[in-house]
């Protein structure tokens, strides 16, 4: 386990590589977090990964009620140091991807999430917290740049993948700015990006497809990006003379790939494959 040590207020600390950990030392930052996620008193507020909870104290400060998910054995104790007695904030000493959100969420509603998470479980702590849609209606996540890049992307981009409809499925994703590595520390090899994620309230692509439905297209559609969606498709019987005509039918060129399409796009495209 590679472990980086540094010193903070005269306390020696040591960033676990195994946990991801990147701390956030930098208050004008916190602010602008605070200030973009729209935090105030009436809001209730997850954290995941407090870390030595930089971000924690203006969270507490400035929100309802905070509740913090940490894994690390050392941390607790320096967190439970530095924020004993507020009454507004609670300490959960666990793994937030095997946590039992459901029994803790269950009642609430409108809940924000605030946080500076372990890039290697991005896209895991980002499907939970969508699983959980109807009790958290905003997530305001520092991610890879590359990775805020793909989830925020736009219909003919590049970088459009299956995490994109992965999360433009549900919600709206926004690019909100670009975080210098060297804000970190340890400092990561990447840059970072603050990332929102606003769920929708009408469910307006469920209503239309399930989801299951929806991602098995969607799966093999993606099935190898250097190829047109028409031949992604003939895995699964569609001649690609057929799908063509359906694509111009659509607007598109018959030699269409997958990352041209947006979420309700690819739904009128499925609807007419159907057909």
């Amino acid at each position: 386990m590679s472990k980086k040590k540094f010193n903070h207020k005269n306390e020696i600390h040591e960033a676990k590589k195994k946990y991801g950990q990147n701390f956030l030392e930098d208050s004008e930052l916190s602010e602008k977090i605070i200030e973009v996620s729209g935090v105030s008193k009436d809001t209730e507020v997850i954290e995941i990964g407090p870390g030595l909870g930089f971000l924690t104290g203006k969270l507490i400060e400035k929100s309802k009620y905070l509740t913090a998910f940490e894994i690390d054995d050392d941390l607790i104790p320096v967190l439970n140091k530095k924020f004993q007695g507020r009454d507004n904030f609670s300490l959960i000493h666990e793994d937030f991807l095997t946590a039992d959100l459901g029994t803790f969420l269950d009642g609430k509603k409108n809940i924000k999430v605030v946080a500076n998470i372990p890039y290697y479980i991005t896209s895991p702590i980002i499907n939970k917290l969508i699983e959980y849609r109807k009790n958290i209606s905003e997530i305001y996540l520092m991610v890879q740049k590359e990775v805020a890049e793909r989830i925020a992307s736009e219909a003919g981009s590049k970088n459009m993948s299956l995490l994109t409809h992965a999360v433009q499925f549900y919600a709206d994703a926004e690019y909100l700015f670009t975080v210098p590595k060297e804000k970190f520390t340890p400092a990561p090899k990447v840059d970072s990006a603050f990332l929102k994620i606003k769920m929708f309230d009408d469910e307006r692509y469920e209503k239309q497809i399930s989801e299951e439905e929806y991602f098995k297209y969607l799966k093999t559609a993606f099935s190898n990006k250097r190829k047109s969606i028409a031949n992604n498709l003939s895995g699964e019987g569609y001649s690609k003379e057929v799908t063509g005509d359906i694509l111009e039918k659509l607007g598109k060129t018959r030699l269409a790939r997958t990352e041209e399409f947006s979420v309700q796009e690819f739904i009128n495209l499925i609807e007419e494959l159907k057909k």
